[in-house]
């Protein structure tokens, strides 16, 4: 018996990823490009040219045409993994803060072009799906996963169930607040996790720093302050900057802080963070688990485990193939 083809996109602000996959989990093709908000595409006649949001679907479209090449008539559903807020129902992103200014009606817009069906959801939860799916953690039936990249997600997995909630928006971890003094976040609050943890955030305190004349190695890592980003803050701290150290330890416990609200909040067993600053890799995991290890409850965090994704960047793409999947036997 042949296995059964699905179409999977994982969508963020920096980079749009496509693939082939099977309901093994196994990607058999993929192809990624940057994310373009004037993307102009080909001219097919799809729909016009406009705003941001119609420019991304376009290019999210074409993607995955190239994706899934003479296959594509032999795949069963797609499913794109994409940044909140999004309604999960109804497939449209209501202005994501870090992809458009747009609300995008991503799910029909796919669909009526591809004529197949589509499963849209938040690319956290998505993560948690693949990782819970596939990524060989065992039986746990409790999986939390965390995304700190442009911006932080994340997804719950209970009782084997993903948890999104009445409005389909749980998990939304990144825009709860956790200093009420911190600074302001893209969403309207002040203080949000992702205003303090994100790749991003992590980015803008080191460039306001190295505005104030203090001395580091990142200056001369970077060439000039406005091309200083989070990888150069990482970079510095591992090579002893200590005025980097402090702005990235900063970022790691105040997530470590976040992880800990979490344990006490839904109870996982696993908590899975993923995303590109992760690459910092101790510098990042060792003062979450230490935060974790001295504040959490007792009853609460035992048996916890903290751990990297065991499928790496493919979390979201796995993730998006089970969506499809569900999607296609709905």
């Amino acid at each position: 018996m042949l296995d059964r083809l699905y179409l999977a996109v994982d969508l963020g602000g920096t980079r749009v990823r496509a693939a082939l996959g099977n309901e093994h989990g196994q990607i058999l093709r993929r192809q990624e490009v940057r994310t373009e908000r004037d993307y102009a595409g080909a001219a097919r006649g799809h729909w016009p040219e406009g705003s941001e949001g119609e420019h991304i679907a376009r290019q999210v479209g074409d993607l995955i045409e190239q994706v899934a090449g003479y296959r594509l008539a032999e795949a069963r559903a797609i499913g794109v993994a994409a940044p909140g807020p999004l309604d999960a129902r109804t497939g449209i992103l209501y202005h994501p803060v870090n992809l458009t200014k747009d609300d995008l009606p991503l799910k029909d817009l796919l669909e009526e072009r591809f004529g197949k069906p589509v499963a849209v959801h938040n690319d956290a939860n998505a993560a948690a799906l693949g990782e819970w799916r596939y990524g060989g953690h065992g039986p746990t039936e409790h999986l939390w996963y965390l995304t700190v990249s442009t911006g932080v997600g994340s997804g719950i997995i209970s009782h084997g169930r993903l948890i999104d909630g009445f409005n389909t928006t749980a998990g939304e971890i990144g825009h709860t607040v956790i200093d009420l003094n911190g600074p302001e976040c893209a969403c309207g609050n002040r203080g949000c996790v992702e205003a303090i943890c994100s790749g991003t955030a992590i980015a803008r305190a080191a460039r306001a720093a190295l505005q104030t004349g203090q001395p580091s190695s990142m200056l001369q890592l970077a060439g000039q302050v406005d091309r200083v980003t989070a990888e150069t803050v990482v970079q510095a701290a591992r090579q002893g900057d200590e005025l980097a150290q402090s702005i990235f330890f900063h970022a790691a416990d105040t997530l470590g802080a976040a992880v800990v609200n979490a344990i006490h909040m839904i109870s996982p067993e696993i908590v899975v963070i993923g995303g590109g600053v992760t690459n910092a890799g101790e510098l990042l995991y060792g003062p979450v688990r230490e935060r974790v290890r001295t504040k959490t409850m007792a009853l609460c965090g035992q048996g916890v485990r903290i751990m990297a994704p065991r499928l790496g960047e493919d979390s979201g793409l796995a993730g998006a193939i089970v969506l499809a999947m569900r999607q296609s036997e709905a």
